[in-house]
């Protein structure tokens, strides 16, 4: 329980604090691992199923899914119900012939940034944080690679009281992270895939204390783009949040203040400006930002400012994409009886929507992975509002053709 009573602790601290601050909001309610005050933790058995709600397949995990292009990359507890996690295993589940094949354990397991999970070719790349997590001298964070051929997983490097919400993109074969620095202030660093080569491309300077200085929020990148979500704190608590643009050679391209982002969304924009960022998209100008609290965006960037694209609302979320598409976003309302879906074409900007409805039509959406074949991976669940009785959850794996966008 006491890395439970950390996270769940650690989380009221992130919204206060500039520089240390994440869904499933399903990204920390279904989309990072599952926080709960119980005190028996367990596995969930979950059936997949197809377009014609045909069974196709199970799998037992414990929390977020990763879809890679042939399979399912889940978390198991080793033991089925525990009072306290301590070891997690890594599954990888093969889509067309239904194989569960072990990646590994990792052990005094406390948390992963799944929503961060990047593949580079034939290799899979993550955070994880072992030790205590609300504790910064007794945590470490771990980038870790699965190789989706030999099928291990295998630990690039550690960092002791690394920042368990740190991001990263790739930029051809390399991974680049955003990372706090334990003197304060973080670092952007470059890690070669091909010959694990590491350096620090760019550093930011941050006064805890005095909360006072600069902060990467996170990290994006599209085909010829780099793009750093900058936080900038001044005496007197003043704050600022501004997109800096790169090209893939670290070249500055120019700076954006997008510290509007928030201002229609609460009546606290400083705070909302503070937040860590779950999810964070730059693509041909067109922009998608998610923090941990209530804040979405959907716009564009014409003219060295922001344009809203779209109304939205705090459970209007963007698909997981451990590959990011170079022809699209796809966007959904989570939670939502109506199970609406956008599709926003980087291109020419066009929004098209539709909905998904299975055969029982109580069924919400909660979370949807994509990857680069346009396949889906839909959760959906269903909990009455009264009783609190719900419906046994559903994965649906479908192709983004299978669904009728006007």
């Amino acid at each position: 329980m006491k890395k439970i009573i950390g996270l769940l602790g650690l989380a009221c601290i992130l919204i206060l604090c500039s520089c240390d601050d994440n869904s499933e909001n399903e990204k920390i309610r279904d989309s990072k691992q599952t926080i709960t005050a119980s005190t028996s933790i367990s596995n969930e058995k979950i059936s997949i199923y197809d377009i014609n709600n045909a069974k196709i397949g199970q799998i037992e995990r414990y929390g977020i899914l990763v879809l890679t292009d042939d399979s399912i990359i889940y978390n198991k507890i080793p033991n089925g119900s525990v009072d306290s996690i301590t070891d997690m295993d890594y599954y990888r589940y093969i889509l067309k012939t239904k194989e569960n094949i072990k990646l590994g354990t990792v052990k005094d397991f406390s948390y992963e940034a799944k929503y961060e999970t990047t593949v580079i070719g034939n290799s899979l790349y993550m955070f994880i944080t072992t030790g205590e997590f609300a504790e910064i001298k007794n945590r470490t964070l771990h980038l870790y690679k699965v190789d989706l051929i030999s099928n291990t997983m295998s630990v690039i490097f550690s960092q002791k009281g690394g920042f368990p919400f740190s991001t990263m993109t790739a930029v051809g074969n390399k991974l680049l992270m955003d990372r706090l620095i334990a003197t304060g202030g973080s670092e952007l660093e470059e890690f070669n895939t091909e010959t694990n080569e590491r350096k620090i491309l760019k550093k930011f300077d941050f006064d805890d204390k005095a909360n006072i200085g600069e902060a990467i929020r996170q990290i994006t990148s599209d085909e010829n783009t780099i793009s750093l979500l900058r936080l900038k704190m001044e005496s007197g608590g003043k704050s600022r949040l501004y997109l800096d643009v790169y090209d893939h050679d670290m070249n500055f391209l120019r700076s954006v203040d997008v510290s509007t982002i928030p201002s229609h969304s609460t009546d606290s924009p400083e705070n909302e400006l503070r937040q860590g960022v779950s999810n964070f998209l730059v693509a041909n100008d067109y922009i998608y930002y998610a923090n941990f609290s209530i804040t979405r965006f959907l716009g564009k960037i014409e003219n060295g400012s922001l344009r809203s694209i779209m109304d939205v609302n705090p459970e209007f979320e963007m698909s997981s994409e451990a590959v990011k598409s170079k022809f699209s976003g796809l966007f959904y309302q989570s939670f939502d009886k109506n199970n609406d879906l956008y599709l926003l074409n980087y291109k020419d900007g066009t929004l098209r929507k539709t909905t998904f409805n299975v055969d029982d039509e109580r069924y919400n959406i909660i979370n949807i992975s994509r990857n680069t074949n346009d396949n889906l991976l839909i959760t959906m669940r269903y909990k009455n509002p009264d009783t609190g009785e719900g419906l046994v959850p559903r994965l649906y794996y479908v192709n983004l053709s299978d669904l009728e966008f006007s």
